[in-house]
C-alpha cells in the first residue's frame, strides 16, 4: 500500500536532499507502507496564490511510478487548491513528466510549464456529475 503525505521530519528524505539549504523546504513523499521505502519525492513552495515545483525524485520506474506521481501531484494540488492557489509553475522537470503535465494543459513560458487554474484542470466535475 502506498501512503501520501507531508513528512513530518527532513531525516526521511535527506539522502535524496543532501544540500543543506533544502531542509526547511516543502515535500509531499509517497511511501510504501510494508517496507517504509520512500517512492517519491516532489519539492515545492507555495504563497499567494501559486505553487512551484523545483524538483520530482521518484524511486521506482514504469507505469505504476507514474500512478504514484499522479497520486502526488494530485494530493499536492488538492491541499493548494485549499490554501488558495490557482496557478502551478513546474520547474525544470523530466520529459516524462513534462508530457504528463503538457496533457494537462500546461504551457511552456520560459522554460517553466505553466498552468493558471490547476482546480479547473485537475478536478473537474466526473462527466456523469457535469450537467449539475
Amino acid at each position: 500500500m502506498v501512503k501520501i503525505g507531508f513528512p513530518r521530519e527532513f531525516s526521511q528524505i535527506r539522502a535524496l536532499f543532501p544540500e543543506k539549504e533544502k531542509e526547511r523546504d516543502l515535500y509531499i513523499v509517497a511511501e510504501d507502507t510494508v517496507s517504509s521505502e520512500i517512492l517519491g519525492v516532489v519539492r515545492f513552495f507555495y504563497g499567494a496564490e501559486k505553487v512551484d515545483i523545483y524538483e520530482i525524485i521518484m524511486t521506482s520506474e514504469g507505469e505504476p511510478a507514474m500512478a504514484i506521481f499522479d497520486g502526488m501531484i494530485r494530493t499536492l494540488l488538492f491541499k493548494m487548491a485549499e490554501e488558495g492557489c490557482v496557478t502551478l509553475a513546474v520547474h525544470k522537470t523530466s520529459a516524462e513528466f513534462a508530457e504528463y503535465f503538457i496533457k494537462h494543459g500546461f504551457q511552456d513560458e520560459h522554460g517553466v510549464l505553466s498552468h493558471h487554474d490547476f482546480p479547473g484542470e485537475f478536478f473537474k466535475p466526473c462527466a456523469g456529475c457535469s450537467d449539475k
